[in-house]
């Protein structure tokens, strides 16, 4: 796990500040909060790189949803991705995004918030490259364009069919 007592704390806040604010269909649908996970469940489980769908929005506020991997990192999501991709275009105009990633019915996350963006010459890129590697076995600084899109969640929502099957 990459995440100090800080990160843990901060993601714990996030995470039940988002269950008192869902609405009362998503909180019954995820059975809040007897199904979802703590912070430290969730880093936990979200080790090295999972895909993940991103939205984004058009110029013209057109919806836009796209497969990405994602690597989850001190608490905050951090997509590999080129500078010249239509996401990083729509970001760059609107940063809000919304991402979710899923297992089957048993499993779900679905974050709301913006995008920030990390150059591979900025901490905790050396990291994130690392992870990416072991996970696909290719670096985004090889791209001649890469760069890293940091989602700074403004809500986060999980659910776990089994909560205690993921370990604290």
């Amino acid at each position: 796990m990459n995440e100090t007592s800080e990160d843990i704390g901060r993601l714990q806040a996030l995470l039940t500040a988002s269950i008192e604010k869902a609405g009362s269909y998503l909180r019954h649908s995820f059975e809040m909060p007897r199904c979802s996970l703590s912070a430290t469940q969730l880093a936990n489980y979200l080790q090295g790189v999972k895909n993940v769908a991103l939205a984004t929005t058009t110029a013209k506020g057109e919806p836009r949803v796209a497969p990405i991997c994602a690597i989850f990192y001190c608490g905050y999501f951090y997509l590999p991705t080129g500078n010249n991709a239509a996401r990083v275009k729509h970001v760059r105009r609107n940063p809000v995004v919304s991402l979710t990633y899923y297992e089957e019915s048993a499993f779900a996350i679905i974050v709301h918030g913006h995008v920030s963006e990390l150059a591979l010459d900025q901490a905790p890129a050396e990291n994130l490259e690392e992870i990416l590697y072991e996970g696909t076995g290719y670096h985004v600084c090889d791209w001649e364009d890469g760069l890293y899109l940091r989602v700074n969640a403004d809500t986060f929502y999980t659910f776990a069919q089994h909560p205690e099957r993921y370990p604290d």
